[in-house]
């Protein structure tokens, strides 16, 4: 039996405060189909490229089979893509590859173009088939980030043929379609179980169930064991008073009760101490549970109400990009309370829509009808991000306060909150987006692919925001799970196009 084992493993990057590991020990199989999840931050790709090799830590990490890792260094990209297969895969044959290929939907013509020409899905089904045709254990790092939902769905199944891998996702589709395991790295290490994401889920849920009301409990026995060490403590100071109390001349028990309350006193407090020290008991306790413990909060959408039922409207909108149409005659209407998922493949023109539906792309014909005084909360697929998380939220305008607390509610580190944006992951810039656009009270919102680099927990909070607060919104998402749930109505683009 093949197998990857990790024993006492300590990192901690040049720059941190912190490591991201700290004697972290786990042994995996070989033949497991590992899916790696947990929140942004938490040294997800680290792990990867430790196992790889590519970062160095105390400890010891031993495998008796090679690692091949997902994305993989390319030389030149435009080298033929069989070239750089050679040097990806030098073991393997071209019928190895062409077959990897074929189960992956590529064209066998894809592998002779240069790999320059190939678009985000066909090189990552490319550098799947280039990996999984050579002998090793892949090691894939969020192999659907440039994958539309088909696209996703391919390569789910493709995997789930597979014998075994290690797989970081977000995607809890595709966690379910191909993995038999789950390995989710918190604040407390790392929790393995047998099972898809939907196992995990609901073995997690328990988990918090019970230590919420685990903490809730030791709280309230913590704040009755207070009160009544107060009390015993009040009485006792009362007894020891009592005892040096002036007694009349004609008292002749007046030695003997002063004997009797001392004695009273010397009792009431020593229940104070046991007291005290249950109390210390019960605070190491909830001490102890929260250190595993990470209570996932409600995040909040408060969408300005809006006086009309048609917020905005395109007609006959047409955009060319040079010789290629993307939209002719494209009609649109968004009423007050809509949920509208714009779906279809890469390239059918979400993005564009999206930025003439703000208003930031002016290469269109047609008619943008949009109601008076609309406000529209706009989170694009890429942005371009600097300074600190104050400059970005005085930017906006937005309450910086407010801001980062709902920052903090995405599993930001407070530590983070003092630091550049463009040092951020693509995770933590992806929340501080999004958090911007919660904390905007707009009465439309229009979300290019937010769920990109979110981590699941996050992905889970946004929903629940979402369908609790009414808010009008359109986007385009690949996560079949997140659309499912939020979207009232779908256009396929694709069949637009």
């Amino acid at each position: 039996m093949a197998y990857i084992q990790i024993e006492n493993l300590t990192f901690i990057y040049p720059d941190a405060v912190d490591p991201v590991f700290s004697d972290f020990s786990l042994d995996l199989e070989s033949d497991w189909k590992l899916g790696l999840t947990g929140r942004n931050g938490r040294g997800k790709s680290t792990l990867l490229k430790l196992l790889a090799g590519k970062l160095k830590g105390e400890g010891k990490i031993v495998c008796n089979l090679p690692l091949r890792c997902f994305p993989c260094e390319i030389s030149d990209e435009n080298k033929c893509a069989y070239a750089l297969a050679e040097e990806i895969a030098p073991d393997a044959e071209l019928w190895q590859l062409q077959r990897e290929a074929s189960l992956l939907g590529l064209p066998e013509e894809t592998l002779f173009r240069p790999y320059s020409t190939l678009s985000g899905g066909e090189r990552t089904k490319f550098l799947l088939a280039a990996l999984f045709a050579t002998e090793g254990y892949p090691l894939l790092d969020e192999p659907t980030d440039h994958l539309d939902q088909a696209g996703r769905e391919t390569v789910a199944g493709y995997l789930s043929g597979k014998r075994g891998f290690l797989v970081v996702s977000h995607d809890r589709a595709f966690l379910d379609s191909c993995c038999d395991h789950i390995l989710s790295l918190n604040r407390n290490g790392a929790e393995l179980i047998r099972g898809n994401y939907a196992v995990w889920k609901e073995e997690r849920d328990k988990a918090e169930l019970n230590d919420r009301t685990q903490k809730e409990k030791l709280e309230k026995e913590k704040k009755r064991l207070s009160a009544a060490a107060k009390r015993t403590a009040e009485w006792a100071e009362k007894a020891e008073k009592a005892k040096y109390k002036k007694s009349g001349a004609g008292d002749r028990h007046a030695m003997l009760d002063r004997g009797y309350i001392g004695a009273q006193a010397a009792r009431l407090q020593k229940r104070a101490g046991v007291t005290e020290r249950r109390i210390v008991k019960a605070e190491n306790h909830i001490r102890e549970l929260l250190r595993g413990f990470e209570e996932v909060t409600e995040l909040k959408l408060s969408p300005a109400p809006f006086r009309k039922p048609e917020l905005l409207r395109l007609e006959g909108v047409c955009v060319n990009f040079g010789e290629r149409t993307l939209f002719s005659d494209f009609e649109l209407s968004i009423n007050t309370g809509e949920r509208i998922l714009l779906s279809g493949a890469n390239g059918t023109g979400k993005s564009t829509l999206f930025q003439v539906i703000t208003g930031n792309f002016a290469g269109y014909t047609g008619k943008r009808n949009i109601a008076n005084d609309l406000k529209i909360s706009y989170v694009p697929q890429i942005y371009h991000y600097r300074g600190k998380l104050k400059d970005y939220a005085a930017e906006f305008g937005l309450d910086e306060s407010y801001f980062n607390a709902v920052l903090f509610q995405l599993g930001f580190d407070p530590r983070d909150f003092m630091r550049d944006m463009s040092l951020f992951s693509d995770g933590q810039k992806k929340k501080a987006a999004l958090a911007r656009s919660l904390c905007e009270r707009a009465h439309l919102y229009v979300w290019d692919e937010p769920l990109n680099y979110l981590d699941v927990i996050a992905r889970e909070q946004l929903e629940r925001a979402i369908l609790v607060s009414g808010a009008t919104l359109l986007f385009a998402e690949h996560d079949r799970a997140f659309s499912d749930r939020i979207a009232t109505r779908t256009i396929d683009l694709t069949l637009l196009s």
